[in-house]
């Protein structure tokens, strides 16, 4: 499993508090670690670095590709087509309890998201997306609320929540084990649809015009029909970044 690929989901379901305007362009380099559910799974932590665009209705990041085809930034409703990735690849070599399974890939994943302003109350968030490279080929949907909270001139906290509904093809694709993969140690299992609700929070902290510090955590809750596959052996993962970004 890629670690970047895994931190650029965490990045995707917890938004990003870097305030930038149109034409801004952002790097950013710091440290990750994470939790994943697989058995033995190796390297947990990792470093992370990062390149994003912010334009008036355009933007491409950590997050993926969007482009805002409904709304401005004035009206409480905002469309996207969007380009993503929420599948992250492993290895058969990434745990020993992969041994003599088919690696499975990255997802390329392409859909609608939307974006409701609830005035100072907020945002909520939703994501429809299919997965168009072939990997798992199926759906994810995701819905969240965020509220940007600023602590005074110090810093900004945007805590989050949401849920994802993982398909029936992602979940046996990244956590099933087909019948010519199981061992005595490992017995074959077929995915099914499910729900993973997590929460999360971002804070970014001004340095200058152009610096910032980030941090951000999230905590997912893994479904029944996650948690019961031979590979697995946590019902959580985790994840949380820590670096420094330059806008310019």
């Amino acid at each position: 499993m890629k670690k970047t690929t895994l931190i650029a989901t965490t990045i995707l379901l917890l938004g990003t508090t870097l305030t930038v305007n149109a034409g801004d362009f952002t790097i950013g380099a710091g440290g990750a670690s994470f939790k994943t559910p697989y058995k033995g799974f190796k390297d947990n932590n990792g470093p992370l670095f990062f390149i994003e665009y912010e334009g008036e209705d355009f933007s491409v990041g950590s997050s993926g590709a969007h482009y805002r085809f409904l709304g401005n930034d004035d009206t409480p409703l905002s469309l996207y087509a969007t380009l993503t990735s929420v599948g992250s690849e492993f290895k058969s070599k990434d745990s020993k309890y992969f041994a003599g399974m088919k690696d499975r890939d990255m997802s390329v994943d392409l859909g609608i998201s939307a974006v409701y302003r609830v005035g100072d109350a907020g945002e909520l968030s939703a994501s429809l997306l299919h997965d168009v490279a072939g990997a798992y080929k199926g759906f994810f949907a995701d819905v969240s609320y965020s509220h940007a909270i600023e602590l005074g001139n110090f810093a900004v906290l945007s805590p989050s929540a949401g849920l994802s509904f993982l398909s029936k093809d992602y979940v046996d694709y990244y956590y099933g084990v087909r019948a010519n993969e199981a061992t005595a140690t490992r017995t074959a299992y077929k995915g099914e649809a499910t729900v993973t609700p997590y929460v999360g929070y971002d804070v970014m902290v001004p340095v200058s015009d152009q610096w910032s510090l980030f941090h951000s955590t999230s905590y997912s809750w893994l479904g029944s029909k996650i948690k019961n596959s031979s590979i697995v052996d946590r019902d959580n993962t985790w994840a949380t970044t820590l670096g420094v970004a330059y806008t310019f």
